[in-house]
């Protein structure tokens, strides 16, 4: 193996597998590792401060790193794309205007886009007020085909720094601009489609009807996930209560129960929902 294979991370003992660290243990085109961010300060009254969405995804196997940052605010919806070639060096996490930097794993981590590329721009820094939480594993085949098998934690915090939007800037401070935060790795669809062979017949496998909801309450939040196919067939299911105290283990909550309605074609007004 040539030596530009290595890269400094090969010097810690994280591997998990006989590859160096660039190389991963699959050869699967829709291996990927992300990072997902949302960041909203005070969506009441008629002038609703901005909400924005980051995210970062590494694909080794296609040789791509790619990101991107969208917000809303007013009637303005802003997006800002990046692209590059994944180098060996998988502590370099910027792509373009876009960086995220890890501070304290697991508890501090920053986002930040440089101004110049569209009407938007920040600086923020992400500070977890508990404990991140493991998902479920997520695995699902279709016919011999593993097509979803990954991981996810998800975690929550309160935000600092600065955000551009529109010219209006905005002083982001924890105690009113929150947000969640996930990372998910394995193998699930990536980028342009494959043929589907003898799965495109597979059609109740092709679509599904899935809830994600992380709700923030004072001393914990409660979050919950449900995968379903069109046949009602439940793929994963999960609900938790996680303590901000760190000392006390996730609440498991039981079955999730759901009942939902929609609306008609063309309607765009929200539907009352419940999950149990």
């Amino acid at each position: 193996m040539s030596r530009s294979a290595l890269s400094e991370m090969d010097d810690y003992p994280i591997h998990q597998v006989a590859e160096v660290v660039r190389h991963v243990g699959t050869s699967d085109r829709n291996f990927y590792d992300r990072y997902y961010f949302n960041c909203h300060g005070d969506m009441r009254g008629d002038s609703p401060e901005p909400w924005l969405i980051v995210g970062l995804g590494v694909y080794p196997n296609l040789g791509v790193v790619d990101g991107f940052a969208v917000v809303r605010h007013g009637d303005d919806h802003i997006v800002v794309r990046a692209s590059k070639a994944l180098g060996d060096n998988r502590n370099d996490l910027t792509v373009g205007p876009l960086t995220v930097k890890v501070l304290d794993g697991l508890q501090r981590l920053q986002v930040s886009l440089e101004p110049g590329h569209g009407d938007v721009s920040f600086d923020l820094v992400f500070d977890a007020d508990g404990p991140a939480v493991l998902e479920p594993r997520h695995y699902q085949r279709q016919l011999e085909r593993v097509t979803f098998d990954t991981m996810r934690f998800v975690q929550t915090g309160g935000w600092t720094g600065s955000l551009t939007v529109d010219g209006e800037d905005f002083d982001v401070q924890p105690d009113t601009w929150r947000g969640n935060r996930d990372r998910s790795w394995g193998v699930r669809p990536v980028g342009e489609a494959e043929p589907p062979g003898r799965r495109a017949a597979e059609t109740d496998a092709a679509s599904f009807f899935w809830i994600y909801s992380v709700m923030r309450f004072e001393d914990y939040v409660i979050t919950v996930i449900v995968q379903e196919l069109r046949t009602g067939e439940r793929i994963m299911g999960d609900a938790r209560r996680v303590w901000n105290d760190p000392a006390r283990d996730p609440e498991w909550l039981g079955r999730v129960e759901h009942e939902w309605s929609s609306s008609p074609v063309g309607v765009n007004r929200p539907e009352p929902r419940c999950v149990s």
